[in-house]
């Protein structure tokens, strides 16, 4: 055999070698969970969101709130790893890793503001100020210029209280999850229709809600524009 036969016979030989050795080294590295992290201003469903994907097979929902790092120093057996954000995630969620998974819960605004939590109502009468909706906005729109990219599942509390198997489903394609348990048929589903609008059929509601600066409806019209809301005044 000439030496340059030989030669391309050895090259041959190790790069059989190399890629037998990496597909041991595959078989032996852990397979990474599919991380999701649930996003979105208080009072837009995220804590429904979270009750939703505990309904998934195979999937870790973290009880309470926790920033998205824990999401990735948390050892699970599950193949999934959901967390729901802090009242403070959306400063950094410019920086959510891209291998993360984001849900992002929106709601109409009048909703938002409009509702009232029993943790802080002997402080304020709505549980959401002006200054936290702005700032979760903000947050959102800080993500979207810094990861132009990014695929965000946008999730609207109205459409999962009208049809919450469907979202969940919508969700299930999104992230190739398969369902354990339909949304609907969970004991513990506290979804409420009466939740929807009550801004319109509330004369405190509405009071308040008319005495909303120029500058802050202008932002919430845009976010209303983006998500299918229609804004009626507020009066």
């Amino acid at each position: 055999m000439s030496a340059s036969r030989a030669f391309a016979a050895l090259e041959d030989h190790t790069a059989h070698l190399a890629q037998a050795i990496g597909r041991v080294f595959d078989r032996k590295k852990p397979k990474q969970p599919n991380r999701i992290f649930i996003a979105g201003c208080a009072r837009s469903g995220t804590t429904l969101t979270r009750d939703l994907m505990a309904c998934f097979d195979d999937t870790y929902v973290l009880g309470g709130e926790a920033p998205f790092p824990v999401l990735i120093d948390l050892k699970r057996r599950e193949a999934n790893v959901v967390v729901k954000r802090t009242a403070e995630s959306h400063e950094l969620l410019s920086h959510l890793p891209a291998e993360i998974g984001l849900i992002y819960c929106v709601r109409h605004p009048f909703d938002v503001l409009t509702s009232q939590h029993p943790e802080t109502m002997h402080v304020r009468r709505f549980h959401v100020t002006t200054g936290r909706w702005e700032a979760e906005y903000d947050g959102l729109l800080r993500l979207r210029r810094a990861q132009p990219r990014r695929a965000i599942h946008y999730l609207r509390y109205e459409d999962l209280i009208a049809g919450p198997d469907a979202a969940q489903q919508a969700i299930a394609d999104a992230f190739g999850l398969a369902a354990r348990l339909r949304f609907s048929s969970d004991p513990n589903n506290p979804i409420r229709r009466s939740s929807l609008r009550k801004w319109e059929r509330n004369e405190e509601f509405r009071t308040y809600l008319h005495t909303l600066p120029r500058s802050f409806l202008d932002r919430i019209e845009a976010f209303c524009r983006e998500f299918g809301y229609d804004l009626p005044q507020a009066s």
